[in-house]
């Protein structure tokens, strides 16, 4: 016996059964989407840290003049958090190349054509962004040397007639000196922070990364969008008709009953899942 059933409050209500044909095909569906879910949580736990740091960015943006405590600049606390949460980005940054390669890798092979063309799209964005290189490398030197930013800096255009309602932001600088110090960890990267002449501001630099890495994404989608959409319109068409969003929709099956005890295997469908891929696929249009 193998039934679909709806879950909700604890309380099974059975939907339908289904036959071993059924039940394999859907297994089959739910692994797809599960084994590329694995791939894309970690997309989105660095989501959750660009998030982080750009509501911490909001915060540090258009602030008054007049609300300003020269103290701010230097405070340790609100200097550590701005390490923290730029550490946390760039460190989820290189778990998700680690971990995509590694996906692929397993997935298609690591001699495969597919794995070749995600390195060589890591490697153009390399070499075309400096945002790229120097940020990977400052994740280098956090992990070797400690914490990078030592410092805010306050920035606000000037408002000659009304100064009092001058509006500015606080930059995110890293100290060049610092940085020249420590020739070995930036590597080639090295030359050019030699032509630069003033410290370096990481928010341009971060949202350029964070171009990449949308790209870097949608390549990795892209290549699993044929067998993914097939495996979730498979479970949608089959039992999407059953789902709220107050339930969940299950399948029982080797149901046994013997001294009074009953065992069973019960498989929740990935709905979950599918939404997360679903969301994802809309901000691709």
């Amino acid at each position: 016996m193998i039934r679909l059933s709806s879950v909700k409050d604890n309380r099974f209500e059975t939907i339908k059964d289904i036959s071993q044909n059924i039940y394999n095909l859907l297994m089959a569906d739910g692994k797809v989407i599960k084994d590329s879910h694995t791939q894309f949580v970690v997309f989105k736990y660095l989501q959750l840290n660009i998030n982080e740091y750009s509501e911490f960015l909001r915060e540090l943006s258009n602030v008054p003049v007049t609300n300003i405590d020269i103290k701010i600049i230097t405070d340790n606390v609100l200097i550590m958090e701005a390490n923290r949460i730029v550490l946390n980005l760039l460190s989820s940054f290189k778990f998700f190349l680690d971990n995509a390669q590694t996906f692929l890798k397993r997935k298609y092979g690591k001699n495969s054509k597919i794995v070749n063309d995600f390195i060589d799209l890591t490697k153009q964005h390399y070499d075309a962004s400096f945002a790229y290189r120097f940020l990977s490398k400052l994740r280098n030197y956090s992990l070797h040397l400690g914490f990078p930013i030592d410092g805010l800096h306050f920035q606000a255009e000037p408002n000659n007639k009304n100064p009092e309602k001058m509006i500015g932001d606080f930059a995110i600088l890293i100290n060049i000196e610092t940085m020249l110090n420590e020739k070995d960890l930036f590597g080639s990267v090295y030359k050019e922070l030699l032509e630069l002449q003033e410290d370096i501001d990481i928010r341009p630099l971060i949202k350029d990364l964070s171009i990449s890495i949308i790209d870097i994404q949608k390549f990795i989608y892209k290549i699993q969008q044929e067998e993914l959409e097939e495996a979730i319109s498979n479970i949608e068409t089959f039992a999407g008709e059953f789902k709220t969003s107050e339930n969940d929709i299950t399948v029982f099956s080797d149901y046994a009953e013997s001294d009074n005890v009953i065992n069973f295997k019960v498989y929740t469908l990935p709905f979950d899942l599918i939404e997360d891929f679903n969301t994802y696929r809309k901000s691709l249009k």
